[in-house]
């Protein structure tokens, strides 16, 4: 009888014992988050991140718990959440071929200005060479590219009517969903700012300067990285509201067949002649402009070719004159040995 009373009377400390440390355990753990909230000078730099960062990892396990009940409770293993339309950003490629260019580009504006739009960048092109040699045979065909922005809300009312400007030759839509990207940087946003208060909070109440320099220096770093993520969402609404229409207009002229003609010996005879004679006139033009601009260089380089052989000469007739002169005393000293000789 004893041993029966004795053993459920030890069970039930044990057990007294377990939940009274576990309790405690939960309520140190509580109080140290509750501190972290208001924290005093004499608090270390160290444990108030360590605090912080363990807040910022059950925040971010709790999230990672819910996507992941979501994604359990789906069927086909895929999030049950919908796609949200309004983070959809629209983007549409076509070429248009008009007959009457003017006339397209100014119905095109006219319409974009009707649906509340603007052109992000434009280019336009007459279609004829680089060259600056005029030349009536010449044919120009001109061509206008733009990349456009739209409200989203007549994104496909736009796109129809830029195509009914002439004869649509290719087109290509796409649709990119930026709901998860949008609300990642929301989610990263808000614990940012939270940290950010945290660390003003810090400030407030540091009275060693060298500790409030490493405090302000990671207040700057995080304060970069909320505005970096505060353009990039600004950015994302843009591109959501305003769609992307990157068109080109093309003008071109309207085929008409001819019929097939059959030359005569004689017709293509006189055609080679012809076009002989046409090449050998061109070739003869280009050759008197080539020489036209070599003249003034030609001009030069004669002086300077005149007065290299002068130079030369006068070099020469220096020598000459002086080989005479070396020579006349020689000369006169065998003449009178050869008189003395004689006599």
């Amino acid at each position: 009888m004893k041993r029966n009373i004795i053993l459920p009377v030890l069970i039930s400390s044990v057990l007294l014992t377990a939940c009274g440390s576990s309790s405690s355990y939960s309520d140190a753990t509580y109080s140290v988050k509750g501190n972290s909230a208001s924290f005093n000078s004499e608090a270390s730099y160290d444990s108030y991140v360590e605090v912080n960062s363990a807040e910022e990892y059950e925040y971010a396990d709790a999230e990672s718990s819910d996507a992941s009940s979501n994604s359990s409770g789906d069927e086909n293993g895929l999030s049950s959440e919908k796609i949200k339309k309004e983070m959809l950003v629209y983007t549409c490629n076509m070429t248009v071929d008009v007959l009457n260019f003017d006339e397209a580009i100014g119905k095109f504006k006219e319409s974009l200005e009707s649906y509340g739009g603007f052109v992000e960048n434009e280019s336009y092109s007459d279609g004829g060479s680089d060259s600056r040699w005029y030349s009536e045979d010449q044919e120009k065909w001109q061509s206008y590219s733009a990349t456009v922005r739209v409200p989203s809300a007549d994104y496909d009312s736009f796109c129809s009517s830029a195509a009914a400007l002439g004869d649509l030759r290719s087109k290509n839509a796409s649709v990119e969903n930026v709901s998860s990207e949008y609300y990642d940087l929301s989610t990263t946003l808000e614990i940012y700012e939270a940290k950010e208060e945290r660390y003003i909070a810090l400030l407030a109440d540091i009275t060693d300067d060298e500790y409030a320099v490493t405090v302000e220096r990671e207040l700057t770093d995080l304060q970069i990285e909320i505005a970096k993520i505060k353009t990039r969402m600004n950015e994302i609404r843009t591109d959501v509201a305003y769609s992307f229409v990157n068109i080109r207009i093309n003008e071109v002229k309207e085929y008409t067949p001819e019929p097939v003609q059959k030359d005569t010996f004689g017709q293509r005879l006189m055609n080679t002649v012809s076009d002989t004679a046409s090449n050998f006139l061109i070739f003869l033009e280009g050759l008197l402009f080539l020489l036209i601009s070599l003249f003034p260089y030609l001009v030069l380089i004669g002086i300077v070719v005149f007065i290299i052989i002068a130079i030369r000469k006068n070099i020469k007739k220096r020598k000459a004159a002086k080989a005479e002169k070396i020579n006349e005393p020689k000369t006169e000293t065998v003449n009178t040995e050869n008189d003395a000789q004689n006599k």
